[in-house]
């Protein structure tokens, strides 16, 4: 996991890089498991945005329920893209690590 294990992190490619490089191995298995690893972590705020969307979206059914469902909405929309984010950084570093040579 990166950042002591705080999924709910901003990652860059760069970070994944160095992830990848502390392993100090350029096995393929070795590099997947940790990059499954470091989607597996991502995946409490992706999840938990969704939920809130959803949440949001049954609250917002009623007049009374739309002011505090948009806020649930919006909070769900910004934690489901922040997380697809991530996991789309891990995967562009991962890619970027793996063909770059051996050194």
């Amino acid at each position: 996991m990166l950042a002591g294990g705080n999924p709910f992190v901003t990652l860059d490619k760069q970070a994944v890089i160095g992830g990848l490089r502390a392993i100090g191995s350029r096995d393929p298995d070795v590099l997947r498991a940790k990059k499954l690893a470091m989607i597996r972590s991502l995946r409490p705020p992706k999840l938990l945005g969704g939920g809130l969307l959803l949440l949001g979206v049954a609250l917002s059914r009623t007049i009374a329920g739309l002011t505090a469902g948009l806020p649930v909405v919006l909070a769900g929309v910004w934690l489901w893209w922040r997380g697809a984010r991530n996991v789309a950084a891990v995967e562009a570093g991962y890619s970027e690590f793996v063909k770059s040579p051996t050194g």
